[in-house]
């Protein structure tokens, strides 16, 4: 059967979220990183959105999240996320096999580097490259180019703090931490099951963090509330409960703490002559938990740096990727890809 090429694609393949990005088209998805699989056949049920709203209400459904810390770890049911993907953002191309590029962590082990590129070539890839996270979120932004220019990013997603000092277009020095937005949920969820007595999904412990989540401030500010549905843990009835911002944070405040400590030690590993520079750089915060109030003003605090919100939409590491890809080819129109090593790095097909 013939294969089309598939015009270039980008992919963010997050511990939450997986975000394409298709050329010509943009950004075409953003889905949960989530299959639905019954337990009595082993079939596929759903994907993304419909997946998570199937958790919990069907006893025959088993939730799969393939991916955790920004890599496959079970490697055919994120081959079966992003196969559907590419086949449903290339339109009539069923059979397309694109060249992709995909997001990593910079810190991504050798086990998990093999396993991702194992699923990015099952799912049809033509040709495959990775692109650093901070760096892709970095060019997404159009803040680096090829010149000594230097850029912090501190890349905050679900599972994986990613801090990056980039300068002349690839790391100096980067640092990867195990903690994110789903950090926060969990604790969240151990505190009203430790001190209300409520057992709450995290998807419930999510919408409170959403509705009233925030470091804690300087000084005097009004005190929230969210209402949450969850279970008694005695009776096992269903019962509401009601946080506040103080709730919120004192649960938060451990799982922050170790972001910041990523931050930090993303920053220390650099050379005096960088080190210097950084105080007129700052540090920008990307990813879909970076978003939480009062961040920036705790890593100021912290770090001696300027911090801010550089990317509010989540999507700047995926559209980076794609920038990176497409000035790449168009440096070597003659070629199919040859990226420059210290910025990219290519991966052969077995």
């Amino acid at each position: 059967m013939w294969d089309y090429a598939g015009r270039d694609t980008a992919i963010d393949l997050g511990s939450a979220t997986v975000r394409m990005h298709v050329k010509g088209r943009g950004v075409v998805c953003r889905e949960p990183s989530l299959l639905a699989r019954s337990r009595r056949t082993g079939r596929i049920l759903a994907l993304g959105a419909p997946a998570r709203l199937m958790a919990g209400r069907d006893p025959d459904v088993k939730l799969i999240r393939p991916v955790r810390e920004g890599a496959p770890t079970e490697t055919d049911e994120a081959e079966y996320l992003m196969r559907h993907l590419v086949r449903t953002h290339h339109g009539r191309h069923y059979m397309a096999r694109p060249r992709l590029v995909m997001t990593v962590p910079s810190g991504m082990t050798s086990v998990h580097y093999r396993a991702l590129q194992f699923s990015a070539y099952q799912a049809g890839a033509r040709r495959l490259t990775l692109v650093p996270t901070p760096i892709a979120a970095a060019v997404g932004m159009g803040m680096i180019e090829a010149g000594p220019e230097i850029a912090v990013i501190a890349d905050i997603g679900a599972e994986v703090t990613d801090v990056g000092v980039i300068a002349f277009g690839g790391l100096v020095t980067s640092h990867t931490a195990h903690v994110g937005g789903a950090s926060l949920d969990r604790a969240i969820a151990a505190l009203a099951r430790r001190e209300h007595g409520v057992s709450l999904s995290l998807t419930a412990a999510e919408s409170a963090k959403i509705a009233v989540g925030a470091v804690p401030p300087v000084g005097r500010h009004p005190v929230r509330q969210a209402i949450v549905e969850g279970r008694d843990v005695e009776s096992g009835l269903p019962r509401r409960l009601v946080l506040t911002t103080t709730d919120v944070q004192r649960a938060i405040e451990g799982p922050v703490a170790k972001i910041v400590d990523a931050v930090r030690a993303g920053l220390g590993g650099c050379t005096p002559e960088i080190s210097g520079e950084l105080l007129s750089v700052g540090v920008t915060l990307t990813g879909g938990s970076a978003r939480l109030p009062g961040l920036e003003r705790l890593i100021r605090e912290r770090t001696g740096l300027s911090a801010w919100l550089g990317d509010d939409t989540g999507d700047a590491a995926v559209i980076g990727a794609a920038d990176v890809v497409r000035n790449a080819a168009a440096r070597h129109p003659s070629r199919d890809l040859t990226p420059r090593p210290h910025l990219l790095t290519t991966v052969p097909q077995y």
